[in-house]
């Protein structure tokens, strides 16, 4: 049956061209998503969280055994709701997920500027798993594969860079900032106030799927390319019988417990081997300016070949970056260290949705992703109480190189043994 071609969105396996996805309403879709991870939990929360690290023990009368004991619950919290959160938008659609959950992750924000003591500490990174798991990267990675199929790895680039790699790049310095000036107290409330003025009118306005949006131009009836998109691919119980499932499980898992955990611990655990405050946030802004080209060039490249092996090298280079990061102390070395960390960090937040995308289809993209998602909060988690534990029993972090070093190892070898993708790009080749 012939056609017009819809005005939500470009084709799947159609005739269309490329240009054919880059429609108004798809563009204001990728928008939303934009900004839904520019305030999201992976700017927020983990490019804030070494900040705080710093002055929290002595703030609270705890250790910092117990405070990343904290963040580390808190992450594993999120490994087992943001599963469920992701089936709940699958489920339920997005906005109804994602908007309540802004204004809970605000907030939570704001409240903690109340504590007092190291159990409060503990309480509000319980409850900050609710909202984490509601306003998480896996809805708005998947409001984006809904609209793009051709160009879906640069696009997702894209939004993380511009959204998640700048607001990385930026939170250290400017949660620094508001530390300075007004108390770690006016640090939380300022994080709150820019989550809530920024990021739920935008996402509010913008983030639209196919679905909500034909329901908005009355076009109920119609089928879509972008909506046939979510009909696509394996349930998750098929998933979870695939061993591909499994390489891309360990290798979000090793690699999030080797570069995130590096990431919460970087400022701690540079200035005190003797850098200045000034040059471990700055090395930190490297390693997320290294995060927005990592996700740029990954998504590029990833649209144009039918291989995961195409991130093989930005996982090499964080392998590379992250034994700087542990062990060097000169800037001139330290800081294109952070980049290739930051590199390789990149290539793996862009890379996780794209390859369960490629991988499982979007059927059902939310819970699937939820699970890789999760992955990534319980190795984060791990490798921040980890190295937690290794500072306060060694009274260094030095012995922590060994345990980031094996654990991007492993990550790399997860990748390289991946098959190629089963629902690949129109764009890519063989």
């Amino acid at each position: 049956m012939s056609s017009a071609p819809s005005p939500l969105a470009g084709s799947s396996g159609s005739a269309a061209g490329a240009s054919g996805e880059f429609t108004r309403p798809a563009l204001l879709a990728a928008a939303g998503a934009w900004f839904g991870f520019l305030t999201g939990p992976n700017v927020m929360v983990a490019a804030t969280n070494s900040n705080f690290l710093r002055l929290l023990p002595d703030a609270l009368h705890t250790s910092r055994t117990n405070i990343s004991f904290a963040l580390a619950v808190s992450l594993w919290l999120n490994a087992l709701l943001v599963p469920i959160g992701g089936r709940m938008i699958d489920r339920f659609g997005l906005r109804k997920v994602v908007l309540p959950g802004i204004l809970i992750f605000a907030a939570t924000f704001i409240a903690m500027s109340q504590m007092q003591t190291g159990w409060h500490f503990l309480a509000f990174q319980m409850l900050m798993a609710l909202p984490v798991s509601m306003h998480a990267s896996p809805a708005y990675a998947k409001l984006v594969s809904l609209w793009f199929d051709r160009n879906r790895g640069l696009v997702l680039g894209v939004c993380v860079a511009l959204g998640a790699g700048l607001g990385q790049t930026i939170m250290p310095k400017l949660t620094q900032w508001l530390i300075a000036t007004y108390g770690w107290r006016g640090g939380y409330i300022g994080i709150g106030l820019i989550v809530l003025a920024i990021g739920f009118p935008m996402v509010f306005l913008l983030a639209h799927s196919p679905k909500s949006m034909a329901a908005r131009l009355k076009e109920d009836g119609e089928e879509t390319p972008a909506t046939r998109l979510g009909q696509q691919g394996l349930t998750r119980g098929e998933a979870l019988r695939r061993p591909t499932f499994y390489l891309v499980f360990f290798a979000i898992a090793f690699g999030s417990m080797a570069l995130l955990a590096t990431m919460q611990h970087a400022v701690p655990l540079l200035t005190e081997r003797g850098l200045p405050i000034d040059t471990a946030t700055t090395v930190m802004s490297c390693a997320f300016a290294g995060v927005i080209i990592g996700q740029l060039s990954s998504g590029f490249f990833a649209d144009r070949f039918n291989s995961p092996r195409v991130v093989l090298p930005y996982f090499v280079c964080a392998l590379f970056g992250v034994l700087v990061v542990h062990s060097q102390n000169n800037p001139a070395v330290l800081i294109p260290g952070a980049l290739l960390m930051g590199l390789g960090l990149g290539g793996e937040i862009s890379q996780n949705a794209y390859l369960v995308s490629r991988y499982f289809g979007l059927k059902a993209f939310g819970a699937i992703y939820g699970l890789t998602f999760a992955a990534s909060a319980a190795g984060n988690g791990t490798g921040v109480i980890l190295l937690g534990y290794i500072r306060d029993h060694f009274g260094t972090y030095a012995p922590g190189i060994w345990l980031v070093g094996t654990a991007m190892s492993l990550s790399v070898l997860c990748v390289a043994l991946m098959p190629k993708f089963n629902y690949a790009s129109p764009n890519a080749k063989a």
